[in-house]
């Protein structure tokens, strides 16, 4: 009967024990495992628990460092049910958002915000048409994901104090707007412009694994010649000095109009 009490004291210390550990899981112990699903990105500086912890370097596959990472899972994630909160913060990008998984194991994303200061993106912009300034804030109230592709997205954009620096100097452009959605795997985004800025924007893309489509107007409501100089340089200008973009490609662009 002793040996038997024993026993079974020895098991419960040792489910304590293990309940604890799982409970207080180091963040260092369990980031090489994480690391392996990251795609290249390396965590340094890890610390803090599994469960809310964060890296203070995180770096890109070719060693560039690219910001500081905070997370908080839940541990509903020891019985498959993934709930994570993600904050990072870097110099060209600051994001934060919630992960969370559909009942076809999808990757669904909330509550997403990306700030992106775009001069910082410079150097690895097109700077054929002027290198892009401003802050470009992205707001997602949902996005879920199919092999890396949304298959469903609601959200807003903003560009504020938007411009083109060019070698003449900045083209002012305003605020920007644009409102996103997306169902079945076509996405829509909407433009416009505050209604009081220096040039005029109203249109709409769609785009799919398979092709995009965008249809675009473009108007000063100034004279600046080198808002008009810059908007030349995109097509030719109708009477009213107004730029028409039509642009489609890919293999089956989407038809605005099949998707309403």
């Amino acid at each position: 009967m002793k040996r038997s009490r024993a026993a079974w004291l020895t098991l419960a210390v040792l489910l304590l024990l293990l309940a604890l550990l799982v409970l207080f899981l180091p963040a260092r112990w369990v980031a090489p495992f994480a690391q392996q699903r990251l795609r290249g990105l390396k965590l340094e500086g890890v610390h803090g628990l599994a469960w809310n912890g964060a890296a203070d370097r995180v770096r890109g596959p070719d060693g560039r460092l690219l910001g500081r990472v905070q997370w908080q899972l839940s541990r509903s994630a020891l019985w498959g049910r993934l709930d994570l909160q993600l904050d990072f913060t870097g110099p060209k990008v600051t994001a934060r958002g919630h992960l969370q998984r559909d009942a076809q194991g999808r990757p669904a994303w909330s509550d997403v915000t990306l700030d992106v200061p775009l001069a910082a993106w410079t150097s690895v912009l097109d700077a054929s048409l002027g290198a892009p300034q401003g802050e470009l804030t992205v707001t997602l109230q949902r996005a879920l994901l199919q092999g890396n592709w949304p298959v469903e997205l609601e959200g807003q954009a903003h560009w504020r104090n938007a411009g083109m620096q060019t070698q003449a100097g900045r083209v002012a452009l305003g605020d920007l707007a644009m409102d996103l959605d997306g169902a079945s795997g076509v996405l829509r985004g909407h433009l416009r412009d505050d209604g009081d800025g220096p040039l005029h924007v109203q249109g709409q893309w769609q785009a799919s694994p398979l092709g995009w489509r965008l249809d675009l107007l473009l108007q000063p409501r100034t004279a600046d010649p080198a808002l008009r100089r810059w908007l030349a340089r995109l097509g030719q200008p109708d009477a009213d000095g107004a730029i028409h973009l039509h642009r489609r490609g890919g293999l089956a662009a989407p038809d605005p109009e099949a998707s309403r």
